[in-house]
């Protein structure tokens, strides 16, 4: 009987989200209504566009239709990152900020407030064709070293493996290099390995010309969740025999797992229309929604 009643409660709080609308849905906010001509210029990674849209609809009562055309989730995380900093943006639903993004922030001596909101995952893929199924942290850095360039190192038939890259401003890569840590030992690919988009990248790997020695990369929820018809032909691969899921994300069991952010200018006042929405994505409130777009919540 308690089981029943704690799902029921659940599915209550998904529907009073959804039903909701308007500046009234937004509690904690004091006498403060968001509305189109007041709400902050958001942007971010194109993996948070579909929580941009659920918060933007959510706040200010319409459909995610309307709320899409309101924020723009496009071009690299390092040129959201410069984005605020410029002004351009008031808030980022954003990943890690590159070392580029890092630099630039330094160097117009911008100060950014940013919470962790969610967590998410680097994940490899590879053609469903290929017999693979798992590879260990150290066969990862080791493909990406060069020193491993066939796939039966790795268990799977004999083959060249063709490892592709993300273009150095992008937030996989960004990940990439945090996570698998290579520095300067990561060999240099050939122009045509390395893909300036994520969509690129899931349709080189599951549409190469000998798919079945591809192997790439990206994160979790755009895949599985933005994406998830490139699955009918590629697959991810289990990382030290631990497949990435929303428990093993949460859990910490699947090794590549990073946050990614609700960013701000710092030096906003409480009463800014951005500030007062940061407050909201961070608060109890906020998480349900986040949780709700089935992202990994903080």
């Amino acid at each position: 009987m308690r089981k029943f009643i704690c799902a029921l409660l659940a599915v209550i709080l998904v529907f009073s989200l959804a039903a909701c609308s308007g500046p009234a849905a937004i509690k904690n906010t004091g006498n403060f209504e968001f509305t189109e001509s007041n709400y902050p210029k958001m942007g971010g990674s194109l993996a948070a566009l579909p929580l941009g849209e659920a918060i933007t609809a959510y706040a200010l009562g319409i459909s995610r239709e309307e709320a899409s055309k309101l924020i723009v989730f496009e071009g690299s995380t390092t040129d959201n990152y410069k984005a605020i900093v410029d002004g351009k943006f008031d808030i980022l639903l954003a990943y890690e900020p590159s070392e580029e993004a890092k630099a630039y922030i330094a160097e117009k001596g911008a100060e950014l407030e940013m919470t962790p909101i969610g967590a998410d995952a680097l994940v490899f893929i590879c053609s469903n064709l290929n017999k693979v199924d798992s590879l260990t942290v150290d066969q990862i850095k080791d493909i990406y070293r060069g020193k491993i360039t066939d796939w039966s190192e790795v268990g799977g038939k004999k083959g060249a493996i063709i490892p592709y890259q993300r273009n150095k401003d992008s937030g996989s890569q960004t990940l990439f290099d945090k996570l698998i840590n290579l520095g300067d030992e990561m060999t240099d690919a050939p122009k045509e390995r390395i893909i300036g988009s994520m969509i690129g990248l899931l349709e080189a790997v599951a549409e190469y010309d000998g798919s079945e020695n591809a192997l790439g990369y990206t994160v979790y929820y755009y895949l599985t969740n933005m994406e998830s018809d490139k699955l009918s032909t590629s697959k991810i691969l289990a990382v030290n025999g631990v497949k990435p899921t929303n428990d093993t994300i949460a859990s910490g069991k699947y090794p590549f797992v990073n946050d990614f952010y609700v960013v701000i200018p710092k030096k906003l006042s409480e009463d800014a229309p951005a500030r007062v929405l940061y407050n909201w994505i961070i608060s109890e409130q906020g998480k349900e929604l986040v949780k709700k777009e089935n992202y990994v919540a903080k």
